[in-house]
């Protein structure tokens, strides 16, 4: 007997769709929030946390989808940008790497973020950040570097990303040049340890992510970078990218 008819019958309220709030007496679909929806209806999932938004939700020209949940946990003011600036530079030091100075960090659109991209995207959609470094560092003073974030990110997304940008400054700063699975690869594992510093359920889910994600470079070479850190690097993101260096 279907779930719906049977608490019917039972006296129960059952369970309403978060698109239509109907009853859900029949089938229906579940997300990995346990939200339900009716089957026949178009899905659109937010970027932030994968949830089932609903109509009245934040639905971006870009096909972004914010929903309730993020939207008022997003990053918009500078304030928001250092509180968790503080804690991904934290983590770098934790993890014994010291950042070339304070990095401007900008919130920017999907359009703005396109016109400071010089070149194809890996996934075809607009990068949720991206570092650009120029100058020449004489007589010590460091280069220049500015990163550029893109806007209505979730706090955890947020610094998820700011951490993969900013280990790209690093690594320019330094002059590192590695093959992408090894520099993307360290930069992710930035994000990931950004994650498991916040621990909290959105986090989980993006560390998660991370550990099934089957792409070559972001997937499979975070995964190697992540297996260094953890033995040959001793937790040390200094040493690791020294063994990487070698090993490149």
């Amino acid at each position: 007997m279907l779930k719906g008819v049977q608490s019917l019958i039972n006296g129960l309220t059952p369970d309403r769709c978060v698109i239509c709030d109907k009853p859900l007496l029949g089938s229906c679909r579940v997300d990995k929030w346990g939200q339900k929806v009716c089957v026949d209806h178009e899905l659109l999932f937010c970027t932030c946390c994968g949830r089932i938004t609903r109509p009245a939700d934040v639905h971006l020209p870009d096909g972004r989808n914010v929903c309730s949940f993020c939207i008022g946990r997003t990053v918009r003011k500078p304030e928001h940008i250092e509180w968790v600036y503080s804690r991904v530079q934290d983590i770098f030091e934790r993890n014994f790497l010291t950042l070339p100075g304070k990095i401007p960090v900008e919130i920017v659109t999907s359009e703005q973020m396109l016109s400071h991209y010089s070149k194809p995207t890996h996934t075809g959609t607009v990068p949720s950040g991206l570092t650009v470094s120029g100058g020449v560092a004489l007589f010590g003073m460091p280069m220049k570097h500015k990163v550029y974030m893109l806007d209505y990110q979730h706090k955890v997304l947020f610094g998820g990303v700011l951490a993969h940008e900013l280990l790209h400054v690093w690594q320019n700063e330094h002059r590192i040049k590695l093959p992408p699975h090894y520099s993307e690869g360290f930069c992710n594992l930035g994000s990931y340890l950004f994650y498991k510093y916040i621990d909290n359920e959105l986090s989980q889910q993006h560390a998660q992510w991370m550990l099934e994600n089957p792409d070559p470079i972001y997937g499979d070479g975070f995964r190697q970078v992540k297996a260094i850190f953890e033995s040959e690097g001793g937790r040390n993101l200094e040493k690791t990218i020294e063994i990487l260096v070698k090993k490149r």
